[in-house]
């Protein structure tokens, strides 16, 4: 379901902790690490190979990271997954997250071109 901007921006402000700004008001540990346990295990069953993860980033909203091998994958791209300590939160990336500007430049670092 797509949100708006004003929803999208007043969820984020529910979701605040005013005292610790890296994860949310009601934020348990122990339950996040098991949702990611269960995260990694559906790569690895679907993807059929290991996927390396990593949890705990410190000082970060960030909760952890779940890498599928570009050899797993149909482009031969890494997959990262990067998953938030704030609710259901993710984001899904081409090889390596924050390194593209856009959709059009991950695409185009990430197709292959057509064997000759």
């Amino acid at each position: 379901m797509a949100m708006s901007e004003i929803e999208l921006l007043a969820l984020l402000r529910e979701l605040d902790d005013p005292e610790r700004l890296e994860r949310p008001l009601h934020y348990d540990r122990a339950a996040t690490g098991l949702k990611f346990s269960g995260l990694v295990h559906r790569r690895e069953a679907d993807f059929g190979t290991p996927c390396e993860s990593e949890r705990e980033t410190q000082d970060s909203s960030e909760y952890g990271r779940v890498h599928v091998p570009a050899d797993a994958t149909v482009r031969g791209t890494r997959i990262v997954v990067c998953v938030s300590k704030f609710g259901f939160l993710a984001e899904v990336c081409a090889d390596n997250p924050g390194a593209f500007l856009g959709t059009d430049d991950a695409w185009r670092a990430t197709t292959r071109a057509p064997a000759r």
